[in-house]
Parts: structure tokens; sequence; C-alpha cells
């Protein structure tokens, strides 16, 4: 369902910010999120759930506090491009096992792009390719082709571009702070989630 939705998210943001993404960073995450998937589907089918998404938990609170932490006036200083190689091997790993790599995502671009507008954008693009190539894997392992997930994902459009509508008129007013902030909290909350649901599923 979530493959279908972003899918079609996606799409709808890549035709209006195509012009502001910038290419060359996905370029170079590319080819490192392709080896993460190669990796994650093998651990998909070998190694258990629990103890990976509670690492992908951890990563995102803990990547979020560090970017709240941040003083507002300091300026962007761009990590090393070749930090993609960590960041895109580890990304592709969750995106084949969970479709969860977008915080991993989230934290490189934010450390790399300092305009909130071309990292937007950005991130618009990097979903865009992941879910398509997890797209493909679910078909070739017949996943998606389910009544259920098709009609679950077809109700759950209305609040989707509803969203997206209320977020690119939102954004449209957030400063380089304020958008910082706010990848912080969607990471310590999306982290959090996380942590909460392993937890709970271990008692």
């Amino acid at each position: 369902m979530m493959v279908i939705m972003d899918i079609c998210a996606s799409l709808y943001l890549g035709r209006k910010v195509s012009g502001d993404a910038n290419k060359k960073e996905l370029l170079w995450l590319f080819p490192f999120t392709l080896i993460g998937m190669a990796l994650g589907i093998v651990l998909l089918i070998k190694a258990p759930s629990e103890p990976l998404l509670l690492t992908l938990g951890i990563f995102a609170a803990g990547n979020g506090i560090r970017v709240l932490m941040q003083k507002s006036d300091k300026a962007h200083i761009a990590i090393h491009r070749w930090w993609a190689l960590p960041f895109g091997t580890v990304g592709g790993i969750f995106t084949a096992l969970f479709a969860t790599g977008g915080p991993i995502y989230v934290s490189y671009l934010g450390m790399r792009i300092g305009d909130p507008k071309i990292l937007r954008a950005t991130m618009a693009f990097a979903i865009f390719m992941l879910t398509f190539l997890r797209l493909i894997f679910m078909l070739v392992v017949g996943l998606i082709l389910s009544w259920d997930v098709l009609v679950l994902a077809t109700v759950m459009m209305v609040p989707l571009f509803i969203g997206i509508r209320a977020g690119t008129k939102f954004h449209t007013k957030l400063s380089q702070v304020a958008m910082k902030r706010a990848v912080g909290l969607i990471l310590l909350f999306s982290g959090l989630m996380l942590l909460a649901r392993q937890i709970k599923a271990l008692d």
C-alpha cells in the first residue's frame, strides 16, 4: 500500500519541483543504494526484523535530537559526499527490508543540502527512485498484486493529496531554521514510533 502511495505522491511532487532537485546528490547515492537493496533482500530472507528495526529507530531518533540541538545561527557545513557510501548502503538495506529507508536519506541529504527548497525537491526524487526500485521487487515476488492492498491504497489517496497540498503551502512559509527543526522533529518522531512499536512487540 505504501509503495503505491509513495509512487503517486513522488510523481505529483516531482512534477512540481523537478527543476529544484540536486540530481548530482542522487547520482552519488544511487549505486550504493542498489548495493544496499541487494543486501536487504538477503537479510529479508535470513535475518530477524526486530533488531534491525530497533537499530533504525535509535538512529532516526538520535539524529533527530542532533538536528534539534544544533544552534540556529550556525552556518550549514556540508559533510563530504563520500558519506553517500554508508548512508546509501544502509538506506538501501532498510528500503528493501521495510520501506523505511527515508529517515536515513533525510539525514544524509539534510547534511549535504542547506537550502530547504532544494532539499525538499531532492527528497521527492529520492523517494520516487527508492519506491520505484521497491515496486519492481514487489511485482517480482507478487506481494503487491493483492485486491485488498489496491483498494486500501485507493481509499488513502484522498487524505494523501490533502496532506501534500497542505504541506506544500506550509513549506513555502518555512525559513531554513524552521525547516531544520521540522526535519529534526520528523526524524525524532519516526524513530520513537519505531522504538515503541518494537518494544511493545517484545513484551
